[in-house]
C-alpha cells in the first residue's frame, strides 16, 4: 500500500515535572528498586497492531490507530488527557472502531514487548511526519482518513471521526488505493495497473507512486506505450533529482573553498568567497535549465505538473544574478 503524502505536522515538546527523590545520608546502602512504569497504552485501548486487525475484520469494523509520543509531545499529552483516556470516548468509539495505539515515547520502558518490536516500523512505514497522527484505516491496514488533535472533548471527537471516516471511504484516494489491492500478479499487471492510474490527477498518482513506478519498470524502453502516459515521473521527477544533487555539490565546493581560505570566516567574507564558487561554477546548471523549460512544454498551462519545474528555474535566475552581482528582477516568462 502506498501512502505518499505532502503532509505537513508539528510536535510540540510538553514539558513533564517530575520530583526529585531526596537519598537518606546516614542510612545504610539499600538495593534500589526498578521503578513500576505504567503502560503508556490508554485503558481500553490495544498497542497490538496485528491483532487488532484480525479483530477488525472479525467484527466488521474499522481501525483508529493513534500515533503518539506519550511523554514528550505536548499536544498528544492534550489528546491522551481530554479525548482518549475518557471511559465514554473509548466506549462510544469502540463500537465503530478498534482503537489502536502506537506510542513513540522517549522513555521505552512505557512500551509493551509487542510495541517495542513494532511502533518503529509502523510509524515510519505509514510515513508518520508529526505527532498526534491518527489514522483511520480499514482491517487491511489500508488509509482512508488522517486527522490529529481536535479540541472539544470525546463527544466532538467522535463526530469529527464520524465526519472524515465517510469522506475517506468515499475518496478517490482511497477507492484507487482498494482497486489496485484486487490487481492480480502476472504478465498483465502493469497494463492492469495503467488502466487504472494513466488518467488519475497527478496528486492521486503520486500518492501511488509505488506502482506508478512498477508500471514503468514494466516498459523500460516504451515499446508498451506507457512510459509516455507519465511524463511527470520520466521528465520533471529526474530533473529534480539532478538539480538537487548539482546543488549539493555546489555547496560542498562552497564549503571546501570557505575552508581553504582559513575558515571561520566573518559572514561578509564567507559570502564573498561562496558567491565567488557560485559563479565559477554557474555552468553546472546549464543543462537543467534547458530542460526545464523543454519539459515544461510537455504539459498544458497552468497544469501542477510544471510547478516543480518553474521553481526550479526560478532558483537558477536569483543564483544568477546573485553570482553575476546583478540587482533583484523578479525572473521572466515564469508562470
Amino acid at each position: 500500500m502506498t501512502k505518499t503524502k505532502l503532509i505537513a505536522a508539528i510536535a510540540l515538546v510538553a514539558l513533564v515535572p517530575f520530583a526529585a527523590i531526596a537519598k537518606p545520608i546516614a542510612a545504610p546502602a539499600k538495593p534500589a528498586a526498578t521503578a513500576v512504569v505504567k503502560n503508556s497504552t490508554p485503558d481500553g485501548w490495544t498497542d497490538d497492531f496485528e491483532a487488532a486487525k484480525k479483530q477488525a475484520a472479525a467484527g466488521g469494523k474499522d481501525l483508529l490507530v493513534a500515533f503518539s509520543g506519550s511523554d514528550w509531545c505536548g499536544w498528544c499529552i492534550r489528546l491522551d488527557h481530554e479525548v482518549f483516556s475518557k471511559d465514554r470516548f473509548t466506549e462510544k468509539v469502540s463500537e465503530l472502531f478498534v482503537p489502536v495505539y502506537i506510542d513513540n515515547p522517549n522513555n521505552t520502558n512505557r512500551l509493551s514487548e509487542i510495541a517495542k518490536k513494532q511502533n518503529g516500523a509502523l510509524t515510519q512505514y505509514y510515513l508518520i511526519r508529526g505527532f498526534p497522527t491518527v489514522l483511520l484505516m480499514d482491517a487491511a491496514g489500508d488509509v482512508f482518513a488522517e486527522t490529529g488533535y481536535v479540541e472539544g472533548g470525546p463527544e466532538k471527537y467522535i463526530e469529527h471521526l464520524k465526519k472524515i471516516s465517510a469522506e475517506g471511504k468515499d475518496s478517490a484516494q482511497y477507492k484507487t488505493q482498494k482497486a489496485i489491492a484486487r490487481v492480480p500478479a502476472g504478465p498483465n499487471r502493469a497494463k492492469q495497473l495503467d488502466e487504472l492510474l494513466a488518467t488519475m490527477p497527478l496528486s492521486l498518482q503520486l500518492f501511488n507512486i509505488d506502482y506508478i513506478q512498477e508500471i514503468l519498470a514494466a516498459d523500460p524502453d516504451g515499446k508498451l506505450g506507457l512510459r509516455a502516459k507519465y511524463p511527470y515521473f520520466t521528465t520533471v521527477m529526474p530533473i529534480e533529482e539532478e538539480f538537487r544533487l548539482t546543488m549539493n555539490k555546489l555547496s560542498k565546493l562552497a564549503d571546501e573553498a570557505v575552508k581553504a581560505a582559513g575558515s571561520p570566516k566573518a559572514k561578509g567574507e564567507r559570502m564573498t568567497i561562496m558567491n565567488n564558487v557560485l559563479k565559477e561554477n554557474l555552468q553546472m546548471f546549464d543543462g537543467i535549465r534547458v530542460r526545464a523549460e523543454s519539459a515544461k512544454k510537455l504539459f498544458p498551462k497552468g497544469a501542477s505538473a510544471i510547478r516543480p519545474l518553474q521553481e526550479i528555474l526560478i532558483q537558477l535566475h536569483y543564483m544568477t544574478q546573485t553570482a553575476k552581482g546583478l540587482p533583484m528582477t523578479p525572473p521572466p516568462n515564469i508562470d
